[in-house]
């Protein structure tokens, strides 16, 4: 698959001022694809290291953390010729080995020449526990496929290429010719049940199956659960981390409440659950800010948050929704009072972001207590906040972006979801695009 972290790889490997590099990301989002793509397609041998199935090999890393020691015996151990220059040499799963983390270090230090790459599905429940190598590693962060790699993924590039890319400089209109938007509504229906995760896109691709997909989405989801027993500890907690999970989905696009979201479980244990879902990367957390001003950090109110889940399709299945639904839905974002299109932007913004440093999300809120005054998100461009409103239905008067808009100053961006029309003049595709 063609993936938006690729040409973020190539570059990484054809830089001089190259350190070792860290893909950051959850459980199946594709890491070590992607690496193993690199490393077909832009040097002459390729080793990848896997500690979770070759715990054997972690004794490399006992004596010392010499890396020219290593080298010879990771050549040794796997009988492959390690080469500066012409090797990339792929840690996979490094979270079981924290000693090859601190290594990093000195594979920048001391063996400059070596392209190495690290990646660990819950590298943040150890990298609290290290001395990590500041200033000597370099990090790409990994998403599910977003709306646009799907339709690369799935042979359909050239639609792609036909979604409205907005800016506020652009004065192009931003109608579509009803072929084509036909085309883009039936593609996101996919992409809702199918999501982003590789393995299920794969399958897609392949057989255009929803039944398959559907049981692949099962074990990606026991997988996630299979992950609680490395992190969470105790009993009760596991129990709750598996309820918070299961619910998490349904909550997409409300302020969590941990009382609501536990069912009457102990809130701090049901907030050390989600706390713990974000550290894993199945949880992406979408703060509520008070202001407009740079950083947005700088007037956020960290109690008050949403969450987005990692995957669209993975949350759905969760949720237990049937693919009839959605195939059937004449108002695809309206499911569930909206939630599904906030979902599906939240993962957009998150897949479009800058794979290096990625930022948080945010939301804004009144602070006036009385005040139920929310935009959906904020982002950030060319150095401005920019309020994002997502409507699953009409545009109504957005009292909300309006009164954003008349405190802080500028202009506002509407996704709205409406109907697709049969005639030709009436034709929208989710999201419609609307200054305000």
């Amino acid at each position: 698959m063609k993936r938006k972290i690729d040409a973020a790889l190539a570059a990484w490997a054809d830089s001089q001022a190259r350190k070792p590099l860290v893909i950051r990301g959850a459980r199946q989002v594709g890491k070590t694809a992607a690496t193993s793509q690199l490393g077909s397609t832009k040097f002459q041998n390729y080793l990848a290291i896997n500690f979770e199935r070759q715990p054997g090999l972690k004794r490399v890393f006992e004596s010392d953390l010499n890396p020219k020691r290593i080298v010879s015996e990771l050549e040794a151990l796997t009988e492959t010729k390690i080469i500066p220059g012409q090797t990339l040499l792929f840690f996979d799963e490094i979270q079981d080995c924290p000693k090859a983390i601190t290594s990093l270090r000195y594979f920048y230090e001391e063996l400059p020449d070596l392209h190495v790459v690290a990646a660990g599905s819950l590298l943040e429940f150890v990298w609290e526990h290290l001395s990590v190598p500041v200033g000597r590693i370099s990090y790409l962060h990994l998403y599910p496929l977003s709306f646009a790699e799907f339709l690369d993924a799935t042979d359909r590039s050239t639609l792609g290429q036909k979604i409205p890319r907005w800016t506020f400089e652009s004065k192009e209109d931003m109608s579509i010719a009803e072929p084509i938007a036909i085309q883009l509504w039936a593609a996101l229906k996919e992409y809702f049940l199918i999501g982003g995760m590789p393995e299920a896109v794969s399958a897609f691709a392949q057989r255009r199956s929803y039944i398959e997909v559907a049981s692949i989405q099962d074990e990606l989801l026991q997988t996630y659960r299979d992950d609680f027993h490395k992190y969470g500890k105790g009993e009760k907690q596991l129990e709750n981390l598996s309820q918070i999970f299961s619910r998490l989905s349904g909550f997409v696009g409300r302020q969590i409440k941990y009382t609501e979201l536990s069912q009457g479980d102990d809130i701090k244990r049901t907030r050390l659950s989600l706390e713990l879902l974000e550290k894993a990367k199945v949880a992406h957390r979408v703060t509520a800010t008070s202001g407009a001003g740079l950083p947005l950090s700088t007037h956020a109110k960290e109690k008050k948050f949403k969450c987005v889940f990692i995957d669209v399709g993975l949350g759905q299945r969760a949720s237990g929704i049937k693919f009839s639904e959605v195939l059937n839905a004449d108002n695809l974002l309206s499911q569930h009072l909206g939630a599904l299109a906030e979902q599906f932007v939240g993962q957009e913004l998150l897949a479009n972001g800058n794979p290096t440093a990625p930022e948080a999300l945010y939301y804004w809120t009144r602070e006036e207590k009385s005040s139920s005054a929310e935009v959906d998100f904020l982002i950030v461009q060319d150095g401005r906040v920019i309020p994002l409103e997502v409507k699953s239905g009409s545009l109504g008067s957005l009292k909300s972006m309006h009164l954003f808009l008349k405190t802080y100053g500028g202009s506002g961006l509407c996704l709205q979801q409406t109907n697709l029309m049969k005639a030709v003049e009436q034709v929208t595709i989710a999201p419609l695009f609307v200054k305000v």
